[in-house]
C-alpha cells in the first residue's frame, strides 16, 4: 500500500492505493485525522479503563486474560489463532442511551452496524461485507446469548429481544467459522448479560432525552450459598426523529444459577419481549430525503407501515466436570415467536401483511478434555447440536393498514443436526496448532396449505449436507508478541424469506443455493508494554455463488446467487492507558469488496463493488475515568462512501459522527447516585442510518436524527 498526503484548509488530502484500486479516502476531515493520529499512538477498541484510581505517572498493572467465549475451545483472546476483539460493555456502553447495539459494535474493525433508528426493519450487521445484503436483520453472523443461539437454523437472526441494558461483554469473532456453529459465514458475535456474582445490586436507571426518548430499566444480582439472580426489566418508548416511526419496547431477561456438588453448575436463562406497535418510516429517494428528511414515506403513511412482535425464549446450561482433565457442557432452549408486519403495499396477491407463529428448539453439547499428547500440551473438543425451527406463516392483502384477503398459508421446517470436534495442540512451548472439523444436516421443507387453480402448490424442500474445516498456527514471540495465520472454509444457505419464489407466492426459489466461501487471514497482536494491547490483520476471502438481493420491479424483496465476490482487506485495533485517567480507543478498516462475476437481466456486474458496505471505517475514542468521581468520553466515528446498488449508479457520500457524553457520581458506595448525559451527533451532520439497497423506485435512504441530547440518573443500593 502507497500512500502521500497534505493540508487543504480544514481537511487533510490523502492518497492511498490498495490492491492496485485507490479505495482510500482523498479528503479526511480533521476530526478524522485526530482519530489517525489517535489510532498510530496507541490505537484502540476495546475498553481498557478499569475504574481503578491513577496517577499522572502510568501505573504499571496486570492485563487480565480474556477467555474467548466464541470459541468451542477453552482460549485465551491473545492466544486464539484469529481475529477476536472483547468489548466490555459496562464501559462501552456507560452513560449511554442503551438504545441499540449499533454504537457498541461500531468500535470493532471489520464490523458495520447500522439501523439504530428503525426498530421495524432492525438492526444490520456486517461482518467483513457479509450480511449486507440484509433487507431487515441479521445474515449470515452467528450470535448467542448467555450460551443460548439467538441465530435460527434458517441463519437468520433479530436482535429486538437483546436488552442492551442487561449486557455485560460482547465478543466478537471475525472471518467465517462454520466449523464452530455451521451455517454462517461472517463470524460470531456472543454476549453476556447480568450475572448472579456481579451483585449484590440493585439499581434504577431513569432516562429521557430528545425525539421522545424515554428508558427505565431495573437491576437486581444477589448469591444466597449456592443459589443466585439476576434481572434485568427495561421499558424503551421512542417518539422518533421521522414521523411515523416511534416504537415500544418492554424486555425482561433473567438468570437462576444453582451450585451443584463441587463442579458442577446449572443456570436457567429466560428473555422475555413485547413490541406492541412499532412503526416504519420506509426508506425514500434522495430528494425527499435532503428535502424533507423527517417526513416518512407517503406509502408507508397510507398503508401504516408497523410491527407487533411477542417472543419468548427459555434456556438452560449446566457445566460440570468428569474428572480434573476432562470437562462437559450441556444447553437446551426454546423460543416462540409470534410476528405480525404490515408493509406499505397492497397489490393483490403480494401479500402486504407477512404474519407467522415460529418455534425454535434445540441443544447440543460438548465435552473438553485438557491433556498431553507425545509429551505436548494438547486441549481436544468433540460435541453435537441439534436445532429446528417450524414456523406457521401466513400473508394477507395490506387494506390500508388493516388485513385484507388471504395469500398465503405455509408451514416452515427447517432442521440442522451436526457433529464436530476440534484440537489444540502445543508443538513446542512458543507454537500451537489449532485444526477443526464439523459436518452438518440442513433441511428445508415448506408445506403449502394454500393450494389454489391459480397459485399452485407450493410445498417442497431442499436438502444440504457440508462438511466445514478449519486450521491455524499461533506463535509467541518474546515480550509476548504473537504473530497468526488460519484458513477456513464455510457455508450460508438462504433464509427463509430469501428463498422466496419470484415465480409464485411463498415456496422456493429453485434457482437459489448455497453461499460457498473460503478465507485466509495473518494477523499479529499482543500488550504494548504494560498499558494496553493491539491488533493488526490481513484477510482474504473468496466467496462462491453470492446471496444477493435485486430489484425484481415489485415491491418485495428476491435473492440469486452472483457468481463469485472476493473481500479483502486490513484491521487494525488497540487501546492505551495514558496518564491522568485516559484511555485511548480506536479501530480502523480498509478493505475492498467486489463482485468478480455476476449478472442478471439487469446487467453485468463484475468488478462493482458490493452495495451496502463502506470500504473504509475508522473508530478513535478517548475517555476519562475516575473512580467514585466520574466520567467523560469523546467518540469519532468516520464511515466511508458506500454504493446503494448493485450497478454502482447511486453513491453515498461518507460522514463523519462525533458524539460525547459523562457522568458525575454524587453520591458513591451504597446508595450509589450518578448523574448522566450526552449528545450524539454534536456537530448535526446530515448521513443516513440506513441504506435499503437495490430498493425499488430508488428509495434507498433512511436519515438519521440530527444532533440529539439525553440525560439520565442512576441509583444504586
Amino acid at each position: 500500500m502507497q500512500h502521500q498526503g497534505y493540508f487543504a484548509s480544514s481537511q487533510i488530502v490523502i492518497r492511498c492505493h490498495f490492491a492496485g484500486r485507490d479505495v482510500c479516502l482523498r479528503r479526511l476531515p480533521i476530526t478524522s485525522a485526530l482519530a489517525v493520529g489517535a489510532l498510530v499512538i496507541g490505537v484502540s477498541s476495546s475498553a481498557l479503563a478499569d475504574g481503578r484510581d491513577q496517577s499522572s505517572t502510568p501505573q504499571t498493572f496486570r492485563l487480565a486474560p480474556v477467555e474467548v467465549q466464541s470459541s468451542r475451545l477453552h482460549q485465551n483472546a491473545l492466544d486464539t489463532p484469529a481475529a477476536v476483539q472483547m468489548v466490555h460493555a459496562h464501559k462501552t456502553l456507560q452513560g449511554r442511551r442503551k438504545a441499540q447495539l449499533n454504537d457498541t459494535l461500531n468500535e470493532v474493525p471489520g464490523v458495520y452496524a447500522t439501523n439504530g433508528s428503525n426498530y421495524v426493519q432492525g438492526l444490520r450487521l456486517s461482518i467483513r461485507g457479509f450480511g449486507a445484503r440484509s433487507a431487515f436483520g441479521i445474515r449470515g453472523i452467528r450470535v448467542r446469548v448467555d450460551g443460548i443461539p439467538s441465530t435460527l437454523v434458517d441463519g437468520s437472526t433479530m436482535t429486538d429481544a437483546i436488552d442492551s441494558a442487561a449486557i455485560n461483554d460482547i465478543q466478537v469473532r471475525r472471518g467465517p467459522f462454520s466449523v464452530q456453529y455451521g451455517n454462517a459465514s461472517g463470524g460470531i458475535v456472543n454476549i453476556t448479560t447480568l450475572e448472579p456474582s456481579d451483585g449484590p445490586l440493585n439499581r434504577v436507571n431513569v432516562s429521557a432525552g430528545g425525539d421522545g426518548y424515554r428508558h427505565y430499566v431495573l437491576q437486581s444480582a444477589h448469591e444466597f450459598d449456592d443459589w443466585g439472580v439476576a434481572a434485568t426489566a427495561s421499558r424503551l418508548h421512542i417518539d422518533g426523529y421521522r414521523h411515523h416511526s416511534r416504537v415500544l419496547e418492554n424486555r425482561f431477561t433473567g438468570k437462576l444459577t444453582r451450585q451443584i456438588g463441587e463442579t458442577g453448575q446449572l443456570k436457567l436463562i429466560t428473555r422475555l419481549l413485547d413490541q406492541p406497535d412499532s412503526l416504519d418510516p420506509g426508506g425514500v429517494a434522495h430528494d425527499r430525503a435532503q428535502n424533507n428528511p423527517k417526513d416518512a414515506r407517503p406509502a408507508n403513511l397510507k398503508y401504516d407501515a408497523r410491527e407487533t412482535v411477542t417472543q419468548q425464549t427459555a434456556g438452560m446450561v449446566y457445566t460440570d466436570q468428569f474428572d480434573k482433565q476432562t470437562d462437559y457442557r450441556l444447553n437446551a432452549f426454546y423460543t416462540h415467536r409470534k410476528f405480525d408486519e404490515f408493509l406499505p403495499f397492497g397489490k393483490t396477491n403480494n401479500g402486504g401483511v407477512p404474519s407467522y407463529n415460529r418455534n425454535f428448539f434445540g441443544g447440543g453439547g460438548k465435552v473438553t478434555r485438557h491433556d498431553t499428547l507425545w509429551g505436548h500440551k494438547n486441549q481436544a473438543v468433540l460435541g453435537f447440536d441439534a436445532h429446528a425451527q417450524f414456523d406457521h406463516r401466513k400473508r394477507y392483502n395490506n387494506d390500508f393498514g388493516s388485513k385484507g384477503a388471504q395469500t398465503q398459508n405455509e408451514d416452515q421446517h427447517a432442521t440442522d443436526f451436526a457433529i464436530y470436534g476440534q484440537d489444540a495442540f502445543h508443538v513446542t512451548k512458543r507454537l500451537k496448532v489449532t485444526a477443526g472439523l464439523r459436518y452438518d444436516w440442513l433441511n428445508f421443507d415448506v408445506d403449502d396449505h394454500f393450494v389454489t387453480a391459480t397459485n399452485g402448490d407450493a410445498s417442497g424442500s431442499r436438502h444440504y449436507h457440508r462438511l466445514s474445516a478449519s486450521g491455524g498456527v499461533i506463535y509467541t514471540l518474546p515480550n509476548k508478541q504473537r504473530i497468526y495465520a488460519n484458513i477456513a472454509n464455510s457455508f450460508e444457505s438462504p433464509t427463509f424469506d430469501e428463498f422466496a419464489n419470484p415465480e409464485g407466492n411463498g415456496g422456493f426459489n429453485p434457482s437459489l443455493g448455497l453461499q460457498k466461501a473460503v478465507n485466509y487471514e495473518i494477523g499479529v497482536k499482543g500488550p504494548i508494554g504494560s498499558q494496553g494491547r493491539y491488533q493488526l490483520d490481513a484477510f482474504w476471502i473468496n466467496v462462491g455463488d453470492s446471496i444477493v438481493n435485486y430489484a425484481s420491479g415489485s415491491e418485495r424483496d428476491y435473492y440469486a446467487n452472483a457468481g463469485s465476490s472476493t473481500r479483502k482487506g486490513i484491521e487494525a485495533r488497540g487501546h492505551y492507558r495514558l496518564p491522568w485517567h485516559l484511555t485511548l480507543r480506536g479501530a480502523y478498516t480498509l478493505a475492498s469488496y467486489e463482485f468478480d462475476d455476476y449478472s442478471n437481466t439487469s446487467g453485468s456486474f463484475g468488478g462493482n463493488r458490493i452495495p451496502g458496505i463502506p470500504e473504509q471505517t475508522l473508530f478513535a475514542g478517548i475517555r476519562w475515568d475516575k473512580a467514585d468521581v466520574g466520567y467523560g468520553a469523546v467518540n469519532v466515528r468516520y464511515t466511508g462512501s458506500i454504493y446503494a446498488d448493485n450497478a454502482n449508479q447511486t453513491k453515498v457520500s461518507s460522514h463523519t459522527e462525533v458524539d460525547v457524553r459523562g457522568g458525575k457520581v454524587l453520591i458513591s458506595g451504597k446508595p450509589e447516585l450518578t448523574l448522566y448525559g450526552g449528545i450524539k451527533n454534536l456537530f448535526d451532520t446530515d448521513y443516513y442510518s440506513n441504506i435499503r439497497i437495490n430498493s425499488y423506485g430508488g428509495r434507498y435512504y433512511e436519515p438519521a436524527p440530527d444532533r440529539t441530547w439525553y440525560a439520565g440518573i442512576k441509583i444504586g443500593f
